[in-house]
């Protein structure tokens, strides 16, 4: 084989195999991208069921109907639900100031004004019972800042249970 056959064969050989390690390179190094954020995304959809249950405990506490047919709820129950709230309240700012979700974080500040509400009707219900007020009157409107409370928790759990689009 003459000399410069001997040549090109080797530089091409040795193209080919540079051009093969590099595109291997390349494929590892996106698979380990593709990793990283699989991982990312998870742990976040795991820091937002973390911060969202707490919340939908304290919401489920508040719940209209059975405040109603309990009677109300004792001052202790009512002491132990607000404190719940405030620090469900904390995590949930917290998680929407540090969400890389756009949706999740304007869904769990939207809660947590929704929660609020729902709090403050709730407490005017149950104070319906003590001093006489028109418990049917604050019932309808602890059950509508209620309905509006569960679905804005919806969008939080739909929200943080998305696959990482942004």
């Amino acid at each position: 084989m003459p000399t410069w056959a001997t040549v090109v064969l080797s530089l091409g050989s040795a193209v080919i195999g540079a051009a093969t390690a590099l595109t291997a390179t390349g494929l590892q190094l996106r698979n380990s991208q593709r990793q990283e954020q699989s991982r990312e995304a998870a742990d976040w959809r795991e820091r937002g069921a973390r911060v969202l249950g707490p919340a939908l405990g304290v919401l489920e506490d508040m719940e209209p109907k059975a405040v109603i047919a309990a009677g109300g709820r004792s001052d202790r129950t009512i002491e132990n639900v607000g404190r719940r709230w405030w620090q469900a309240r904390d995590e949930l700012l917290v998680f929407a100031a540090g969400t890389p979700s756009d949706e999740a974080s304007r869904a769990a500040s939207d809660l947590v004004r929704d929660i609020a509400a729902a709090w403050e009707t709730f407490v005017a219900l149950d104070r319906a019972f003590q001093d006489g007020g028109d418990v049917e009157e604050r019932g309808r409107a602890a059950q509508s800042a209620f309905e509006q409370a569960s679905a804005t928790a919806r969008r939080v759990r739909d929200a943080v249970r998305a696959p990482a689009a942004e």
